[in-house]
């Protein structure tokens, strides 16, 4: 069933929503790939000296890139795209402008477009000016190009690239490749996060195992952030159906890192019928100790 306008715009405001949400690790991520980038972008390499800068610029109005890096002396702009945007080729001019104002060096400006349909244009036109910056639509590029890689952040971003029929093998693939790079628990929970999020971030339906290796979700970014957000909101209201709704909202989360996107909605519908605090603290640790999904499902046949 195709999207209403309103469905779309929400879905767009969500997905902004989760993209600063998870800022710090889409960053992080991003920019120790940024020599893949500019290569697929460039046809050049880089050094491995790579600095991350400033995010924020300050002229008349404030500007957040969302990587911005010097390499060998070059600086680096990478702006990431899940969606149509029709003031993206302005916006991309402010970006140049600031930037030049700011470390008086022109950058180097690439577009990643992780999204459906045709890319955004490659330049900024006006009757007395055009600015061209690269754009990759990566939906286009091979994933083994990224998951062959050595360098765990490289074979991630494999996950936002190829057909988007093609994302459950793809992200299979990435799974398995990390686990081959990274056999520490400590060094793999560093990246099961931006695994989990950025399957998930833009709505796709994926039906793949757990990682090869057991990892103790209890140690992950995602993990802790579902049990501040849960706590924060029983605390706020004082009450036990503020209690419920936290564990349920924590509960949903930990289901999204465990076993996928896709398994939340028929999560959510059986939560429902749960008021019982104790058994809510049940099922979030169920999601831990469970072999698969299967053992896990059971628990709410368990429930009266």
């Amino acid at each position: 069933m195709k999207k209403t306008k309103k469905q779309q715009k929400e879905k767009r405001k969500e997905n902004k929503k989760e993209l600063k949400r998870f800022d710090a690790i889409l960053k992080e991520i991003f920019s120790e790939a940024i020599g893949m980038i500019y290569y697929l972008a460039t046809g050049e390499k880089i050094g491995k000296k790579v600095k991350a800068i400033s995010a924020e610029i300050r002229l008349v109005k404030t500007f957040r890139p969302d990587i911005l890096v010097e390499a060998d002396g070059e600086i680096i702009q990478v702006e990431i795209q899940a969606q149509q945007d029709k003031n993206l080729p302005k916006r991309m001019f402010q970006y140049y402008h600031a930037i030049l104002e700011k470390y008086k060096k022109e950058p180097t400006q690439i577009v990643l477009f992780v999204g459906k349909g045709n890319p955004p244009p490659s330049e900024y036109k006006t009757h007395k000016l055009t600015l061209k910056y690269k754009v990759l639509d990566m939906k286009k590029i091979d994933p083994d190009v990224f998951i062959k890689s050595e360098k765990p952040a490289e074979v991630i971003l494999g996950i936002l690239t190829g057909k988007f029929k093609d994302k459950p093998k793809i992200i299979r693939k990435v799974k398995k490749r990390i686990a081959e790079i990274l056999k520490n628990e400590e060094k793999i929970i560093k990246y099961i996060d931006s695994i989990s999020f950025l399957a998930g971030l833009f709505d796709i339906k994926i039906k793949v195992k757990p990682m090869p290796i057991q990892v103790d979700i209890r140690k992950t970014f995602l993990y802790k952030w579902g049990e501040k957000e849960g706590e924060k909101r029983g605390f706020e209201k004082g009450k036990q159906e503020g209690k419920q709704e936290g564990l349920k909202e924590a509960i949903l989360l930990d289901v999204q890192i465990r076993f996928g996107k896709s398994k939340t909605k028929e999560v959510k519908t059986l939560l429902e019928k749960v008021d019982d605090v104790n058994y809510l603290k049940k099922i979030k640790r169920k999601i831990i100790e469970a072999k698969n999904w299967n053992d896990f499902i059971k628990i709410f046949g368990n429930h009266k």
